[in-house]
């Protein structure tokens, strides 16, 4: 009798009690084979969108290997799924195994003639205890993925709360500080300007991250969603510096924007904003010392880049791996006193891929660093 070769080699399907009693069927499939004598092989197929793949097998089963098999290329293959009966085409027996969702996969037996009643009546039988394993293994596998979900969900959202905790404090406490001031007339007019300017920068500050992290959880648990349009660079651009100017320090300044011209992208307008509003954001606050946030662009047939440069810290380049990863933050004795979560960066930079391009640092010559955002042009 053949050996079976990789008998459960499914990474999807996972439950061992499934995975045993399928397995079983196929050595049970074998020992019948080599008993009647005109069964030369035997394998099991699991049905995965419109592809068959072989969890267990023995010998070649006649279907030319271990697949994955397009149903569409093997007309017995795909009768058997379509019509839920058994096919048999004198080189070959196929039968289909029946799950609770209809047919799950394909028990295929390879002999030199057809089967007897009592053959195919114990092979019906065998393709159903197949079908059942299957069944119950993606039942497993769906139920770890949604235990594996469900953890990833509350690690996430104990690091949202904490997140939030410490972040939202500063800010409304300066909020909450300036408005009393200002409700009992404690500030000159003068002064009054001042604090209405603060009030708005650090509510500002509270909605990007409340928006960070919204985005965040929906990238983790939905994914994110593009509405594509036809998009003028340069306005992006503009609106992203017109946004972001309120917060530059006394001396900081945005350099006139160069490179770009009339360049237009295929490009979700929002998501694309909030990448450079991220950017920039993240320009000023890592130049505390001010100095010019230039914004550039390069581009040939295929593809337009985005530069944003700052002259500021830069890059430690023992922490740089940190960079794009959630909740990353580079802290250094030079950057432990700047406030973030370490998403606008993240968001950034998955945001960029989704759209297929993504998103590079490098250091700027003299200090600070260049982030370049690369888009395919439509």
């Amino acid at each position: 009798m053949p050996d079976l070769a990789s008998p459960w080699d499914d990474p999807d399907v996972t439950d061992d009690a499934a995975s045993k009693l399928f397995l079983e069927s196929v050595r049970l499939a074998s020992r019948l084979a080599s008993a009647a004598g005109r069964i030369r092989e035997a394998a099991l197929l699991v049905l995965r969108g419109d592809v068959l793949t072989c969890i267990a097998i023995s010998g070649a089963a006649g279907t030319g290997g271990r697949g994955p098999y397009r149903i569409s290329e093997y007309p017995a293959f795909e009768e058997a799924i379509t019509t839920g009966r058994i096919v048999d085409d004198a080189t070959r027996v196929v039968l289909p195994a029946h799950g609770e969702s209809g047919v799950v996969g394909l028990l295929v037996i390879a002999g030199a003639g057809g089967l007897d009643d009592g053959l195919r009546d114990a092979l019906t039988a065998l393709s159903s205890i197949a079908g059942l394993g299957v069944s119950q293994a993606m039942a497993a596998g769906e139920l770890q993925l949604e235990a594996e979900r469900s953890r990833r969900l509350e690690r996430l959202k104990s690091e949202f709360l904490n997140i939030a905790a410490h972040e939202l404090r500063s800010p409304l406490g300066i909020i909450r500080g300036y408005s009393s001031m200002l409700s009992d007339g404690m500030l000159s007019e003068a002064d009054r300007g001042v604090a209405l300017t603060r009030i708005v920068e650090k509510a500002e500050e509270m909605a990007r991250l409340i928006s960070d992290m919204l985005e965040t959880a929906r990238l983790e648990t939905l994914g994110l969603e593009l509405e594509l349009e036809p998009v003028d660079l340069i306005e992006v651009i503009d609106n992203a510096v017109q946004a972001m100017r309120p917060l530059l320090g006394a001396n900081h300044r945005f350099a006139p924007v160069a490179g770009c011209g009339d360049v237009a992208v295929v490009a979700d307008r929002a998501r694309l904003n909030t990448v450079l509003t991220n950017l920039i954001d993240n320009a000023i606050k890592y130049s505390p010392d001010g100095g010019e946030i230039e914004i550039d662009c390069e581009h040939d047939d295929r593809v337009v880049s985005i530069l944003v440069r700052d002259h500021g810290i830069g890059i430690n380049a023992d922490q740089a791996h940190l960079l794009f990863t959630r909740f990353g933050r580079l802290v250094t004795p030079e950057t432990s006193h700047i406030r973030g979560t370490g998403l606008g960066l993240y968001l950034a930079r998955e945001s960029a891929r989704l759209h297929g391009g993504d998103i590079t640092v490098a250091p700027t010559h003299g200090g600070g660093s260049t982030f370049r955002v690369s888009l395919p042009l439509a």
